[in-house]
């Protein structure tokens, strides 16, 4: 009898964790996509500050403008055109991520798991930048529906202690642990963050109301 009523509590635990991931999933991402944003306009903001690649910055320019009128099909392609031309620039990275961004935001989560790992297997990019679109493309391609184990072994490397993107990549194994029906792993990851000083102060909330949700 006492394993009946185990079941029940695990199932009403996964149940609390899914709706949370619900409600609350897609502020992790917008986090992430901050996190994008601030590391890749300040490497914008240092390169277009040389006059060879000024024309290289307008064209980043004239493609968000694009995405502020609301053309992401042309955006898009400006920004791999760009990105494929000042190739091994910081800019042409900047590029690329926006890219796969537009493709998440417009739902094609493949597609931006897809960009996310050409620029994880870019040999030209520094590895803190590479790190973090492997961190993007496991987050993308679980929106895509993949197999959270599978994507979890993927993650593993990004959530060790001394990984650049851990806190952010915590926060997606946690949920990806929800979702292959591990509710103590996914404690664990958000345990991690949650008590962890270095983390930002929004991850250690967001994990704080996570683990609230899971009962912990």
């Amino acid at each position: 009898m006492a394993d009946i009523f185990n079941e029940i509590d695990e199932e009403l635990r996964r149940d609390k964790a899914q709706a949370w991931w619900k409600q609350y999933g897609k502020f992790v991402i917008a986090a992430c996509a901050i996190v994008i944003a601030g590391t890749a306009g300040y490497t914008w903001y240092q390169e277009s500050r040389t006059a060879e690649l000024r024309d290289l910055a307008d064209r980043y320019g004239q493609a968000q403008t694009e995405i502020a009128a609301g053309n992401d099909a042309q955006a898009i392609a400006a920004l791999n055109s760009l990105a494929e031309d000042a190739h091994g620039n910081g800019i042409a990275m900047v590029a690329a991520f926006r890219a796969a961004g537009l493709l998440g935001e417009q739902g094609d989560h493949a597609g931006a798991a897809a960009a996310y790992e050409a620029l994880a297997a870019d040999s030209d990019l520094e590895n803190i930048y590479r790190n973090l679109a492997s961190v993007m493309a496991v987050l993308q391609a679980s929106l895509a529906g993949e197999d959270p184990k599978v994507l979890l072994d993927r993650l593993a490397p990004q959530t060790e202690e001394e990984a650049a993107w851990r806190f952010t990549a915590r926060m997606i194994a946690a949920s990806l642990a929800v979702g292959a029906g591990d509710m103590d792993a996914a404690a664990d990851y958000l345990k991690a963050v949650a008590d962890d000083a270095d983390a930002p102060t929004s991850a250690r909330g967001q994990a704080a109301e996570m683990l609230q949700a899971l009962g912990e």
